[in-house]
């Protein structure tokens, strides 16, 4: 992400997913700029030789790799990443990373984490070594709005989404979208439907669970609230595009209701924030709060009788997915997300678009003078909520991640119970398969599968095997006794005749009684039955007839291959001899001068 924050959304999406992947047992790290909300911090001259600097942030409780980074002419209001290949080859390389997540757009991260991931997938096609690297793109997607930008700005941004953001999403192995509608803009962009993976934000469920036994009051207490007040709850940065200006006419308009309180929360200190602060200092029934802790954050939540929203434009709108864990309903603009996520009149209520104050404050009205309504829109919107949390929207990714994982090795070439047992990340470097038999080499061993209903897995590390044997084997002696009996049935009937015909004829008969459908003549059975020993001795011989080769090892059974598996005794041979890349060397560094990549 191109830098840390508290408040702001997709800041903290990145940062909370750093958070419950590490919680889940994963090593997870944010790389991120040198700034925190525009500001720096920690100062450039520090990470000039490395190009990046690791260490625990204390605050945000989450490990960071900050890198070296600019702030940009053009696109307006975005951080750029320093010299992004090869700071990005030096973290993969010291971390053993395999996955990536970028959020946002219109900047340089995911661009070049696109090309660092196509540069090694290519790498591997060319036959070097390669360790696989899974890619996931998260854009917070909102369509270039004339409303919210100029033209210059808004035509560059649809250059960047069909440019830039087209071959970010044919790259990336998992496109992480937070509605419906933005699966939708995707699509019409080219991306396959199988990529996406839907990914609300996240309620951060053990936050407010860490918080749980705090009193909400000591919030009332600390900022001088009325206690009995219905509190309708801004919660978010102080900027234009969030409009808390009309949050403010609301509750201009309100001020005659006593059990009214309006609290307004977040940072800013643009011109537009400043007039805010203003503003809300004017109104007796407003008290601005500024930007506030994570406990006081909860405290607030738990307080709050509703949640207002008027934004311009959303791409989901996170601030009110807490809201409604707690049972908090929503008035929204409903534009964007918003009218996915805080359906109207379920959990929540739609205005008329962002500037539709009047409609905002009969909505306020009406919840607080409608206890049963109220219920009802807390009741859904909680339920809604619950399925949104990060501990399970985590476990959902990780699931997709790993089954990326099990596609880039070609682990998913190998049966779910050889995988489930495998403690250590293997590469599945080469497969090849005739009839009922597969093989499968991986880096450190390989996997033979026999049968197809009932079926076995053996798996051989290579050092386990001790030799080939190349096999060429005949059953001529079962061939000989076939052919000897064939000879003395043929000499007993019409050479030498040993046993009497009348019991043979008797026989026949007997044959044709328990069989009456067979018509045919005691002379052709009798003088056919000489072809029955060789035709069962030549058939007992082509299914004994073995060619191909046998893996043998000190202590295992021989495991024969048929002569189909050819490349794959060769490929076996060349990794025991040490001439193939067996897929665990780093890809080496593009400064190296030695390098023979």
């Amino acid at each position: 992400m191109y830098q840390t924050s508290r408040s702001k959304g997709q800041e903290l999406v990145a940062q909370r997913m750093v958070r419950y992947f590490r919680r889940a047992g994963h090593d997870a790290y944010l790389i991120t700029s040198i700034y925190h909300d525009g500001r720096e911090a920690i100062s450039e001259e520090l990470i000039e030789e490395t190009g990046y600097i690791q260490a625990d942030d204390a605050e945000l409780g989450i490990p960071i790799i900050r890198v070296g980074s600019l702030t940009s002419k053009w696109p307006p209001r975005r951080l750029l990443f320093k010299d992004p290949i090869h700071t990005l080859e030096k973290i993969v390389n010291n971390f053993q990373l395999t996955a990536f997540i970028t959020h946002s757009t219109l900047w340089n991260g995911p661009e070049e984490v696109a090309k660092f991931v196509e540069w090694r997938r290519n790498i591997k096609e060319l036959g070097g070594p390669y360790a696989p690297l899974i890619f996931g793109h998260m854009s917070h997607f909102q369509e270039p709005s004339a409303g919210r930008y100029s033209l210059v700005e808004r035509s560059f941004r649809i250059a960047w989404n069909r440019l830039s953001l087209r071959t970010i999403l044919r790259v990336a192995n998992l496109i992480l979208v937070v509605t419906p509608y933005e699966e939708e803009a995707k699509m019409k962009l080219g991306a396959p439907k199988e990529k996406f993976v839907l990914f609300p934000g996240g309620v951060d469920d053990i936050e407010f669970l860490t918080f749980s036994s705090t009193n909400p009051r000591e919030f009332l207490e600390h900022f001088k609230l009325p206690q009995e007040a219905k509190i309708v709850a801004y919660m978010g940065t102080l900027e234009e595009r969030k409009n808390p200006m009309a949050v403010l006419d609301v509750a201009e308009r309100l001020k005659d209701r006593n059990d009214i309180q309006f609290v307004i929360a977040g940072a800013g200190d643009s011109e537009y924030a400043k007039e805010v602060k203003q503003k809300a200092e004017a109104l007796s029934n407003v008290i601005c709060v500024g930007e506030i802790n994570e406990k006081e954050k909860v405290q607030l939540i738990k307080n709050s009788h509703i949640n207002i929203l008027l934004s311009r434009m959303e791409a989901l709108g996170l601030t009110q997915l807490e809201f409604m864990f707690q049972g908090v309903p929503v008035i929204t603009s409903g534009v964007g997300g918003q009218a996915w996520i805080v359906r109207d009149r379920e959990e929540g209520i739609h205005v008329k678009g962002y500037g539709d104050v009047e409609g905002a404050a009969r909505a306020v009205v009406e919840l607080v003078d409608s206890p049963s309504m109220w219920e009802k829109y807390s009741a859904n919107a909680r339920k809604r909520a619950t399925e949104f949390t990060l501990t399970r929207l985590i476990k959902k990714l990780d699931e997709a991640i790993t089954k990326e994982i099990e596609k880039e090795t070609g682990l998913v070439e190998l049966p779910p119970e050889v995988r489930s047992t495998l403690s250590e990340p293997q590469n599945v470097l080469r497969t090849w398969s005739h009839g009922s038999q597969k093989v499968a080499a991986s880096n450190n061993s390989v996997f033979i599968q026999e049968g197809r209903l009932s079926r076995n897995t053996y798996e051989i590390s290579y050092s386990s095997i001790g030799s080939i044997e190349h096999i060429r084997e005949y059953r001529w002696g079962a061939l000989l006794i076939g052919v000897l009996l064939s000879l003395a049935l043929f000499t007993q009937h019409y050479v030498f005749p040993v046993v009497s015909r009348t019991l043979t004829s008797r026989i026949v008969l007997l044959l044709i009684g328990l069989m009456p459908n067979l018509r045919l003549e005691i002379s052709q059975v009798l003088g056919a039955l000489w072809l029955l020993p060789i035709s069962a001795a030549s058939l007992f011989f082509a299914a004994k007839l073995r060619k191909g080769y046998a893996l043998h090892g000190a202590r295992m059974h021989p495991i024969f291959l048929s002569p189909s598996f050819r490349e794959a005794i060769k490929y076996i041979r060349e990794i025991k001899e040490g001439h193939a890349p067996v897929g665990t060397e780093k890809v080496q560094s593009i400064e190296d001068e030695n390098s023979d990549l």
